[in-house]
């Protein structure tokens, strides 16, 4: 199956390869997406995939711990890995002669890794820091907090775990959980760079071609949720997250919704920006994104400001939400092109940019977008386009997450 400069291959045992030639470039890269995702930890353990991607590493194949990091770094490999709502990814980016050699390696790491019990302990220790060391990124957490407050459970469920059940984390169950998530049905991986994709997708079936296991469990997908969340704490700022619900991949507003929100927060120039920040001094970091969050639409809205200014903050920052679907001005709208357009012609040029791009087009449409393709989508809007949108989706049915010295209110009457 072949696209502009893409090739899909699926494996008999249900992985699929997603290959972009870039024949500019002189790097390659590749993630892997592997259906073990924070919604799958198991039951009141969540966490859990966040220890395994640690635990992983320690030795696989006939490499111990310290062999198999001595030989990715060997090879250049700039790692990512982490822990999404429905994946946990492998990945990085490096010389493009090097990439074969990576792939080797992470068939060990994801086949035959060794889950060593004796490096179970550290591996949860060190999930147990991370977790804390959100207190000193509040701006990080109000984001994951606003997430549990919007997606319904168990897809709003905190990648870096909850402390206590991170704590009553045994390896045993880990283990069990490794073997009953980390198959190869429903994975996938992307590669972008420079490569050639008939020898790409021989070794990628020689070296994963042996992998087996089950079809990965369905999570019934539920519905969004409007639920209000305060953290107390007596400090001199207050975050704010606010979601609500919009457009997926799929819908054919999906253009219009990236413009809309372009138009909200794109720069210096837009609306929250010139409205909470610049005209009433009210904080002093405002703005909103589109995610898409396990096919769930939304749009993320983030706030900092001080005590004594954040309901006002807020109050304005919502204000700002409910005056968009009234009109947006063709200025507006071209500023937001210039943006879109300049954000898609740099993840254009970057092989990392480009694997996640094709993952996620694979796994929410069945197939690749090409750069050009966006790019028409996002020149041909027009106000109409994104203002009939607006009105389809209006903002509302808010989730509001907030960490500070008292409880913030939704108004209303703004």
């Amino acid at each position: 199956m072949t696209g502009q400069n893409v090739n899909i291959h699926r494996l008999a045992n249900g992985m699929t390869l997603v290959a972009e030639s870039m024949d500019e470039v002189s790097s390659g890269a590749f993630v892997f997406l592997v259906p073990a995702g924070v919604a799958h930890d198991p039951e009141n353990l969540t966490g859990a995939a966040s220890v395994l991607t640690e635990l992983i590493f320690r030795g696989a194949g006939d490499l111990d711990n310290r062999a198999l990091n001595e030989q990715l770094d060997s090879l250049g490999l700039y790692r990512q890995s982490g822990v999404a709502t429905l994946f946990s990814t492998f990945g990085g980016a490096l010389v493009a002669d090097n990439l074969l050699p990576a792939l080797k390696l992470h068939a060990d790491i994801l086949i035959r890794p060794h889950l060593a019990c004796e490096q179970f302990a550290s591996c949860r220790d060190l999930a147990l820091q991370s977790l804390d060391s959100l207190e000193d990124d509040p701006r990080q957490k109000i984001l994951m907090l606003v997430h549990e407050q919007f997606l319904p459970y168990p897809f709003g469920r905190p990648a870096p775990g909850i402390k206590q059940e991170l704590q009553n984390l045994d390896y045993q169950t880990l283990k069990k959980h490794w073997q009953r998530h980390f198959l190869p049905d429903g994975a996938i991986l992307a590669v972008a760079g420079k490569l050639n994709f008939e020898r790409l997708k021989d070794t990628v079936e020689e070296y994963f071609g042996c992998w087996r296991g089950p079809k990965t469990d369905q999570i019934p997908p539920g519905a969004y949720q409007s639920k209000l969340f305060h953290q107390q704490n007596e400090g001199a700022q207050v975050h704010v997250g606010l979601m609500y619900p919009s457009v997926n991949y799929t819908d054919k507003d999906y253009y219009a919704a990236l413009s809309g929100v372009a138009v909200l927060s794109g720069g210096m120039g837009s609306r929250l920006f010139t409205e909470v920040r610049e005209k009433r001094g009210l904080c002093y970091a405002v703005g909103a994104a589109h995610q898409v969050i396990a096919g769930f639409g939304a749009i993320q809205c983030y706030l900092g400001s001080t005590p004594d200014r954040a309901q006002q903050a807020l109050d304005v920052m919502l204000a700002e939400l409910r005056k968009l679907p009234q009109g947006i001005t063709p200025n507006e709208l071209d500023r937001a092109k210039v943006g879109l357009r300049a954000t898609l012609i740099m993840q254009g040029e970057s092989s990392s940019a480009r694997t996640l791009g094709c993952a996620s087009d694979f796994y929410h449409l069945g197939r690749v977008r090409s750069l050009r393709e966006i790019e028409e989508n996002i020149l041909a809007l027009t106000c109409d386009d994104v203002v009939r949108h607006l009105r389809r989706c209006p903002p509302g049915r808010f989730a509001l997450a907030t960490i500070g010295p008292k409880e913030l209110t939704l108004n209303d009457k703004t």
